[in-house]
This record gives structure tokens, C-alpha cells and sequence, in this order.
């Protein structure tokens, strides 16, 4: 079935001497890994591998057969150029750091479209904005929301985060941050 949409790409993976293995968190599809054959082959598929750095913004014309196989893409654009992120160390740092989150966190195969705009908006965002110092943290925090596992914050005002239950709680137990921890993750 040919599927035209927009992706953001996980992860690549070389394999053997010319090809690529893409993993991609599709919008209408989720996660999904492709196949790019002669990746490496020529000077014209050089073009081809810049497409594919991390949490670049594709958009996609793919064949997906749904069989849980490598899928093909049929046609490849940037759906939104960053300006900034590649050529700035430490927004390119914070992005190697998400992608490599993303892909150990990121395990369906379900599409979630308010995940895929919470994480494009949010690398949009990145690429626009020279005050990046907590990014990172902010993101990985907002995207326990759709992974299922968000604090719950309804006793806020408690002045310790238990971490195995994910609550706040007013005593101090093993697993606790500490009361100054706790305020800086108040304070995300």
C-alpha cells in the first residue's frame, strides 16, 4: 500500500557495504523501518544520506506492506530544513541524545499523531530558539506524557518526588529526591 506522510527519522543503521536500514516514527504509521538500497554507492546517494541524519523531518512516499518487514521508501523530501541544528554543537549534541532516547523508548508500531506534532513542534522549536540550556530535560519530561509514565503531580506542594511510584509525597523515603530535587523537577 503506498503511503505518502510525514516522518521524523530515529535512527540509521549501515548494513553491509552499501545500504541503510532507517528507522522512522512515521505520523500516520509510528514506527516503522525502511530499507534504502546503494545508500553508499555513488556521489548522487551522498545527497541521499544527508536525508537521514537524526530527528530530520521527512516528508515520505513509502511502500508499506505491513508484514513486519523492512518497508521501501518511494520518494524522500525534507519536510522542514533546520537551520541551526546540524551546524550547532550543542543543539546537534542535544539531538543525538533524543534520537538515542527516542529510539530505546519508542517500541510501537502504532500511530500516535499527537506525539509526532508534540515532537515536531518540539524540534522546530529547538532549530528556532538560542536558549536551549534545559531543552533536553523539558522534552524528555513532556514526552513520559505519551509514553504512558507522567508524574503524578496532584500533591505537588509534598516536598519529595518518590521515584518507583512517580508521586510527590511528604516523607522522605529510599527511592525519594532529595527536597532540593524535587524542586528543580517543579520547577520543569
Amino acid at each position: 500500500m503506498n503511503i505518502k506522510t510525514k516522518a521524523i527519522v530515529i535512527s540509521s543503521l549501515k548494513y553491509q557495504e552499501k545500504s541503510l536500514i532507517v528507522k522512522c516514527f512515521t505520523q500516520s504509521d509510528g514506527l516503522k523501518s525502511y530499507f534504502v538500497r546503494d545508500a553508499f554507492s555513488n556521489r548522487k546517494s551522498n545527497q541521499k544520506i544527508a536525508y537521514f541524519q537524526p530527528l530530520s523531518i521527512l516528508e515520505i512516499e513509502a511502500v508499506h506492506k505491513n508484514k513486519g518487514t523492512l518497508e521501501n521508501f518511494k520518494e524522500i523530501k525534507i519536510a522542514s530544513p533546520f537551520h541551526s541544528i546540524h551546524t550547532d554543537v550543542v543543539k546537534s549534541t542535544i539531538v543525538m541524545f533524543i534520537s538515542e532516547i527516542l529510539h530505546h523508548s519508542i517500541h510501537e508500531e502504532e500511530k500516535n499523531e499527537h506525539f509526532f506534532a508534540f515532537l515536531e513542534t518540539s524540534l522546530l522549536w529547538l532549530d528556532n530558539h538560542d536558549e536551549v540550556a534545559n531543552f533536553h530535560l523539558i522534552l524528555l519530561l513532556e514526552t513520559t506524557k505519551y509514553l504512558g509514565f507522567y508524574p503524578d503531580n496532584s500533591d505537588s506542594d509534598a516536598k519529595f518526588f518518590e521515584m518507583i511510584e512517580g508521586i510527590f509525597t511528604p516523607f522522605h523515603a529510599v527511592s525519594s529526591l532529595s527536597e532540593h530535587e524535587t524542586h528543580l523537577l517543579k520547577r520543569l
